[in-house]
């Protein structure tokens, strides 16, 4: 028995001094990571639910060249991502784990990129790996590859255009492929997914590369840019108009329009805003990070090196333009994580092979592999979309597809909740939000179906002087319609009926 495991171990220690077991390992940790759990809470309201619905929208209707939502036409971003959730629930069927499946896969597949940048750039054998166990560990990034929004899939072809020009300065052709992950880029965030062009180019400046600029692989690989986004921008313009450009452009700017600070005062917590959030938020890489990112600013400004050049415009051209615009979330700049990784994996590969040949690496190595799998297997998801995925459904049951199910939340636009409605019913509806109209469509609606915060409904409805069919509620809304005698016949009794004189 000892023999055997004597031999176990010198084979473990054996395959750690290869990249192709590094990089399985990963893989096999990041994908148990993301999906073991992902058919799990449910999804939030303002985004998850609101791109699961167009790409519901979009499956239904068979209409893969525009965005609808509740029926109607949307043209305030491209379709990649809507693209990318019709495809999948094509697949898996209409589901939560179907609208999650394709950022979870762009986590996983931006983890191997990083592995494989950080490969290419540098010839340490400790780099890559690191830089991909950090970024798998990097809990606001599976966080958000978690979450059916646009955040991970956007970084993920931004990783990849990235990884394409550093394939590209060695083989050319590989400048196309670095046009096509552009053009995903840009299918994806519009305007925003042509940051790598400028990121791209000062480095081909900095480090002296001119004639890289007017090669005709280079060249092409931006006309397959702009030409990709190109077809699908002009189709739409030519089915709906200047209307269309007036609705995206209009989006686009008021997302990233620049903050106009009231003072000096202002405008500088404007500038560290991020800092501020990368410091509550960004552990326990932070110092690595700041360690990785001052080595590389010396190499920089010293001998002008490839990877530190490349490392640094990367962290510029995210933080520095999105810092001047009005909002800042963490997530608006997760293209960053991924240079993050390889900078904080900068400092652990130099220390690495200082204790590599101790006979407890490939130990701690086995351990750290259990403990990432304990994390997939004991995982606590937030539970989201309780209510509307229990109402939703009874709304759907008693109402008709023509038929709009009236929403009311006491009077505030509660955005979230009305995607979340329309994600788990396949019924459209209306938000209410003057108390006034609310009465007002109770009065004249006849077997309608309503959903009304429970405030709402004993101070509004239950004075209305109509009768109600209460068909379901949960801690925070009543679900139920208006009803005349005829209704007390049908197959659908009451669950309660409620009469107040008018």
């Amino acid at each position: 028995m000892k023999t055997f495991l004597s031999s176990l171990y010198d084979q473990f220690s054996k395959q750690l001094s290869t990249h192709r077991f590094h990089l399985l390992i990963v893989i096999v940790l990041s994908s148990l990571l993301l999906f073991s759990n992902l058919h799990k809470g449910g999804l939030s309201g303002y985004d998850d639910a609101f791109y699961a619905h167009e790409g519901k929208q979009m499956l239904y209707t068979g209409d893969w060249w525009s965005i609808h939502i509740n029926g109607y036409q949307n043209s305030e971003y491209p379709p990649m991502f809507i693209w990318l959730e019709a495809a999948s629930m094509t697949v898996f069927g209409i589901s939560d784990f179907a609208a999650k499946f394709p950022s979870a896969l762009a986590g996983l597949l931006t983890i191997i990129l990083v592995f494989g940048i950080a490969r290419e750039l540098s010839d340490e054998f400790w780099l890559p790996v690191c830089a991909a166990w950090i970024l798998m560990l990097s809990q606001y990034f599976i966080k958000y590859a978690m979450h059916a929004m646009t955040d991970v899939p956007y970084t993920l072809f931004f990783t990849l255009s990235l990884y394409f020009y550093v394939k590209g300065l060695k083989r050319p052709w590989y400048f196309v492929l670095f046009g096509v992950a552009l053009a995903s880029a840009i299918l994806t965030r519009s305007v925003l997914g042509l940051i790598p062009v400028g990121i791209v180019i000062i480095h081909l400046v900095v480090i002296k590369r001119y004639p890289v600029l007017w090669s005709r692989h280079f060249v092409g690989g931006l006309i397959v840019a702009i030409l990709l986004p190109s077809i699908w921008y002009v189709s739409q313009y030519r089915l709906h108009g200047p209307a269309f450009l007036n609705d995206h452009f209009s989006f686009i700017f008021n997302k990233v329009v620049i903050d106009k600070p009231s003072s000096d005062g202002s405008f500088l917590r404007g500038l560290l805003e991020y800092p501020w959030l990368l410091l509550r938020l960004y552990w326990p890489w932070l110092p690595l990070m700041l360690i990785g990112l001052a080595m590389q600013i010396k190499n920089a400004v010293r001998e002008r090196d490839r990877m530190a050049t490349l490392l640094i415009l990367w962290v510029l051209f995210v933080i520095v333009p999105l810092s001047l615009v009005e909002a800042k979330v963490l997530r608006y700049i997760m293209p960053v994580f991924p240079a993050f990784a390889i900078l904080s994996a900068i400092p652990l590969a130099r220390w690495l092979p200082a204790v590599g040949k101790n006979r407890y690496v490939p130990l701690a190595y086995a351990v750290l592999c259990v403990a990432v799998l304990l994390i997939a297997v004991f995982p606590k998801p937030l539970k989201r979309a309780e209510e509307m995925s229990r109402l939703a459904p009874i709304a759907e049951a008693h109402s008709d597809q023509s038929q709009r199910v009236l929403i009311y939340t006491s009077g505030e636009a509660r955005h979230d909740y009305i995607t979340q409605f329309l994600w788990y019913a396949d019924r459209f509806c209306e938000h209410l939000l003057d108390p006034d109209k609310l009465v007002e469509r109770l009065r004249v609606s006849d077997s309608t179906v309503f959903i009304v915060d429970k405030a709402s409904y004993e101070r509004l409805v239950k004075n209305s002087g109509v009768t109600i069919q209460e068909l379901g509620n949960t801690e925070n809304f009543v679900c139920f319609r208006v009803v005349g005698e005829r209704t007390l016949t049908e197959s659908h009794p009451p669950i309660k009926l409620i009469v107040r004189d008018g």
